[in-house]
């Protein structure tokens, strides 16, 4: 089955490679870090792609050599064909944005499943967005317990402690995230808006920001941009027009 919505392809993917306990942020129109849903190959993608693991990324925030597959997808747990019918339902729910409907079933998946971090990342997605931020939280911490190498639910997580102003446990999760994966694009994104924006540390933004463009397989000409005014700033020079507003890639 293909799907050509992003946060469908988010939701799948999660749960497929979800694996067990023994184991964003894209610009949108605002300068805030990246808190849509990202898209995951192995979906229909209009998103710039991750490099080949060949490739080579000189950065000095991203490790020397090839740049190495997401660690959270790379062990696959085999899923009864009830959770996989189960969890389909869940996401057509999603995409409809029936809310109410996508909650009863991952909740069931969850209560049955307790160890699939994806359900737990997707169940605190739709929280999120039903506007209850505190049981949001509870579902992606439950997605990284099940799952420590679940990037995207320290990415969901850091852009709740973001919007609630605590920014030191933001940038906390962020490492944490590109700790489990260097080469983790929207992390870098993210951590690199929030030294820009909301932590006063451009000097530290430039590099992740950098990473960034380094990690996708044509650059993003938004973050270009935002490069650009950046490096002025760092210059002492005065950007000669509005810089575009950046806003987190959930």
């Amino acid at each position: 089955m293909k799907f050509n919505n992003p946060l469908l392809a988010l939701l799948l993917i999660s749960v497929i490679f979800s694996g067990c306990s023994s184991n964003s942020e894209k610009p949108i129109k605002d300068k805030s870090d990246s808190a849509a849903p990202k898209e995951i190959k192995n979906a229909s993608s209009e998103q710039p792609a991750a490099k080949p693991t060949s490739a080579i990324v000189p950065s000095s925030v991203l490790p020397v050599g090839p740049v190495m597959p997401n660690p959270y997808l790379q062990n696959p747990q085999k899923l009864s064909e009830q959770v996989e019918v189960n969890f389909h339902d869940a996401v057509v729910s999603i995409q409809q944005k029936n809310w109410d409907r996508a909650e009863a079933v991952l909740k069931q998946l969850a209560e049955k499943n307790p160890k699939l971090s994806g359900v737990h990342l997707n169940l605190g997605i739709v929280y999120r967005n039903k506007g209850d931020a505190e049981k949001a939280a509870a579902e992606f911490n439950r997605a990284i317990n099940a799952n420590p190498k679940n990037v995207d639910a320290y990415n969901q997580l850091a852009v709740l402690k973001r919007e609630a102003g605590d920014f030191a446990s933001a940038e906390s999760l962020y490492q944490k995230a590109l700790g489990v994966w260097p080469f983790y694009p929207e992390g870098h994104k993210n951590i690199a808006i929030l030294y820009d924006l909301y932590l006063g540390k451009p000097e530290q933004a430039l590099p992740h920001y950098q990473a960034y463009q380094q990690l996708l397989s044509a650059p993003d000409k938004q973050v270009d941009s935002w490069v650009a005014d950046l490096q002025r700033r760092l210059n002492g020079g005065k950007a000669t027009e509005k810089a575009p507003e950046k806003e987190e890639q959930k």
